[in-house]
């Protein structure tokens, strides 16, 4: 009778879907999606468990090696899964079923299953950074093995007895529209130092964004991951940079025994341009030529793009028409805008020509927009234009394909180094009871 209502209610829920369901489909708050085929169901059935399903933790005391945790289940918990995040990954698994499935995606080694109470058990198995933050979250499971609640408990790891006072001195020397130079001369107290140039005001988004994916527990670790050992004084050169923009260099650093001392950040800018007046940008549509893409003669169109003198940044894009008419605020909208995070390429400063591949016989708009010297948006400039119906040397048929010979790439952090491959060691959890 149960399992005859709930098919009966989905097909009530699925009628504008799909008017004869033969799949069940159950959504939970992540986003994610787990089906049965009708014709496999036995049987299905509702239960009900009152009272919260957790196993909390509290945490004794901490080492690099060793934890001691005294663990409580609620009476409803039957067994629980345990792992130990740092804690900026911890912060974005957002609701409980997100947790969930990010847990039960580690490695089995990484998250035993337990169905046992603690009391200051030792948890031998780990492997952790010092000074670093970290979460112990729990997914409780009741009678029926449903993983039914997520519990967190942080902590911190203690930080290294330092040896001296380890110090690198940094001063800028030099600066231009794209660049700027600064020496660095670490005292008698440092082993080994790593630099890393960033916006300033955007280590800690990176941090949060990248930490997940590398498993950096600390800034320390990004630092060093992403710059380069150096041992006794250097002069520095960043190039590749963008005008109007203040930089934070982080020096993570050694003491002579190899333990890190906390990172310090120096100030460096580079030279501004742009002047207090509208901003604005001038675009010049060229003739269509033929040009490889990929092994292919393309139609190609170049566009010039030349900003003002008030203007300090600017960007620009091409749409088809017909794109561009379903909302033109919003296209507009979204290309006056500041990226969430830096990106290589999402401003231009000095005028440049884009290379397009295109259709022929086609209808586009040209948009390009500046900010002036007092990040002011100027008005957007808007050049419409159809592409010759032939070109020579092209027999290709329209492809709906645009893209542009340079386009913006991500650029996390801005400095002179290489990103390693990273190398996940697994370990093996156990806690026992003395």
């Amino acid at each position: 009778m149960i399992l005859a209502s709930l098919l009966t209610a989905s097909a009530a829920f699925a009628q504008g879907q799909e008017a004869n369901p033969n799949r069940v489909l159950v959504t939970d708050k992540g986003g994610v999606t787990k089906g049965f085929v009708i014709d496999y169901i036995e049987d299905m059935s509702f239960a009900r468990v009152d009272g919260e399903v957790l196993a909390k933790v509290t945490v004794d005391e901490v080492g690099l090696t060793s934890l001691r945790l005294t663990i409580k289940m609620t009476p409803q918990c039957r067994s629980y899964r345990l792992a130990i995040l740092p804690a900026v990954v911890a912060d974005q698994l957002g609701n409980d079923a997100n947790a969930i499935r990010y847990i039960n995606s580690l490695p089995a080694g990484d998250v035993p299953t337990l169905n046992e109470d603690f009391n200051k058990g030792q948890l031998s198995g780990v492997s952790l950074n010092s000074d670093s933050k970290y979460a112990i979250i729990t997914i409780g499971m009741d009678e029926y093995g449903i993983e039914s609640g997520v519990s967190r408990t942080d902590f911190d790891t203690p930080a290294p007895t330092i040896t001296g006072n380890p110090h690198v001195e940094a001063k800028q020397l030099s600066k231009g529209l794209d660049s700027f130079s600064m020496s660095f001369a670490p005292n008698k107290d440092v082993g080994s130092y790593w630099l890393v140039a960033v916006e300033k005001g955007t280590m800690q988004a990176q941090f949060e964004q990248y930490a997940p994916m590398f498993g950096f527990s600390n800034i320390n670790q990004l630092i060093t991951m992403w710059g380069v050992e150096q041992k006794g004084a250097i002069t520095n050169e960043w190039t590749g940079m963008e005008p109007n923009t203040d930089y934070e260099v982080y020096i993570a650093m050694t003491d002579v025994k190899g333990n890190y001392a906390p990172y310090e950040v120096a100030e460096a800018s580079t030279e501004a341009m742009g002047g207090s007046g509208e901003a604005s940008v001038k675009i010049t549509v060229g003739a269509v030529y033929a040009s490889d893409w990929d092994g292919q003669m393309a139609p190609t169109q170049p566009i010039t793009y030349t900003p003002n003198d008030q203007a300090s940044c600017y960007r620009a894009a091409l749409f088809t028409e017909a794109v561009f008419n379903e909302d033109p605020e919003e296209v507009k909208r979204q290309l006056c805008q500041d990226p969430e995070v830096p990106i290589l390429n999402w401003f231009q400063y000095v005028e440049r020509t884009g290379e397009y591949m295109v259709d022929l016989n086609t209808k586009y708009v040209a948009l390009a927009a500046a900010k002036n010297g007092n990040g002011e948006w100027g008005p957007v400039a808007e050049v419409h234009f159809t592409t010759p119906a032939t070109v020579a040397g092209i027999n290709r048929p329209a492809s709906g394909d645009l893209r542009e010979r340079m386009g913006a790439m991500p650029s996390p952090l801005v400095q002179k180094g290489v990103i390693p491959s990273l190398n996940l060691k697994p370990c093996k959890i156990t806690i026992t009871q003395d």
